[in-house]
């Protein structure tokens, strides 16, 4: 029979790779949204791709909010 340390441990660890592999789909969807955006310049796409490297996570949220509203080839 598994003690209930061990029980908690397995759900911990189970829960972070879950955790993990969530972070992984975010960073590859924004990474494949804005390869795709049209309406970026080169420069900007170079920008966000490299913030999404840089800060995986942080910039992957920064795209979601932001960056796929932001319409770069006016003004």
């Amino acid at each position: 029979m598994i003690d209930s340390a061990r029980m908690v441990q397995m759900a911990a660890l189970g829960l972070g790779g879950l955790a993990a592999l969530g972070g992984v789909g975010l960073i590859v969807a924004a990474l494949s949204q804005i390869t795709r955006s049209i309406h970026l310049r080169e420069s900007a796409r170079v920008s966000w791709i490299l913030a999404v490297v840089c800060a995986p996570v942080f910039g992957a949220v920064a795209w979601f909010a932001v960056g796929s509203r932001i319409d770069a080839d006016q003004g």
